[in-house]
């Protein structure tokens, strides 16, 4: 009886110090992970940029593979080298978008600066929506209140704001997927033998 409580408090022991271990390292390794994700996007907006593309909606689904892919790697990082290879959904998860917010504030920055430094690209943007709505038929009456709205998105603050929701809720949709093939929970089992373990001795 004795040896089954010993046996029990030592898996509890070993499951808070797991715990605070991966505490200790969620966030220096989301920042880290994010840091790099996020220089990746800067990256490639800036070839899109050079190459005269930035607005162009045909080649925006490029930068979701990257951030999925970036996403993916960085929890298997997360999990195989922080983890001992064992993560719970959850986790996973919660990392992904941690990743994620970490990235979209090096994106934040770097739109900012770009709309500063070309701020022709709000204009260009603008043509290319009012296009858009004059071929779904809106009126120019709202065409119009569009515009009104984008002089107030040419805040940097607004941008700011909006980029990292954006990513947050990116992180979020890309984190639901991935976790699914990255989750791998042996922390659990392992501590659900030890109290079969405790059971029987009981």
């Amino acid at each position: 009886m004795a040896t089954g409580k010993s046996i029990y408090l030592f898996s509890k022991l070993l499951l808070n110090i797991k715990i605070m271990e991966e505490k200790s390292t969620f966030w220096k390794s989301a920042m880290t992970n994010g840091l790099y994700l996020g220089i990746a996007v800067v990256l490639f907006g800036v070839i899109l940029y050079v190459l005269g593309q930035s607005l162009n909606p045909a080649v925006s689904w490029i930068s979701y593979v990257i951030l999925a892919a970036g996403v993916y790697l960085s929890q298997l990082n997360y999990r195989n080298k922080e983890l001992n290879g064992s993560i719970k959904y959850s986790t996973c998860l919660g990392f992904g978008v941690a990743v994620m917010l970490f990235a979209g504030i090096i994106q934040t920055v770097y739109i900012v600066v770009l709309f500063k430094l070309d701020p022709s690209l709000l204009d260009q943007l603008r043509v290319i929506q009012e296009e858009a709505m004059i071929k779904q038929g809106v009126s120019e009456e709202d065409i119009e209140k569009v515009g009104e709205m984008m002089g107030f998105v040419r805040n940097p603050f607004i941008i700011a704001i909006s980029g990292l929701l954006t990513f947050a809720l990116l992180g979020f949709i890309i984190s639901l997927i991935t976790s699914i093939f990255v989750k791998k929970d042996n922390q659990d089992n392992a501590f659900e033998e030890a109290m079969e373990e405790v059971n029987q001795e009981e």
